[in-house]
């Protein structure tokens, strides 16, 4: 894997044999810090044409209420616009930040993403979506 960024909060790499991000955030983000995120791993879906994310958030620490409407509505349908087609999403242990990943779930309607307790789940279920919707098959 291919390391493309890295901040004492976020690290967001790249598997050039599945074509994936992986995104992993650790510890507390305010609404500066989760914009700043969204808006690399967008930048990062632009330069790899990667078209899943396994997105890692075991180690969040509170919620981030202000932006989850953004980033569930507007963030999301915008990796779809870029050609991202699923999301599998590694569920924080800290409870707050678990309320907020799951009311953005709540906001989703594309693309298609799923909520995990482990990395393992989260990369079989990715690896099991089609890299094409089925209309396009």
């Amino acid at each position: 894997m291919q390391t493309l960024f890295e901040k004492p909060g976020i690290t967001i790499m790249y598997d050039m044999v599945t074509k994936w991000l992986y995104v992993t955030w650790r510890g507390e983000h305010d609404d500066e810090s989760s914009l700043a995120g969204c808006v690399t791993i967008l930048n990062k879906i632009r330069q790899t044409k990667s078209n899943k994310i396994l997105n890692d958030s075991s180690q969040v620490l509170d919620g981030w209420s202000e932006v989850v409407r953004w980033i569930g509505q507007e963030f999301f349908q915008a990796l779809a616009d870029e050609g991202v087609i699923a999301i599998a999403w590694v569920m924080a242990h800290d409870w707050p930040a678990r309320a907020d990943i799951n009311k953005v779930v709540g906001y989703t309607t594309r693309p298609i993403v799923d909520t995990f307790e482990d990395i393992e789940s989260a990369y079989n279920w990715l690896r099991a979506v089609p890299d094409k919707p089925s209309h396009e098959i």
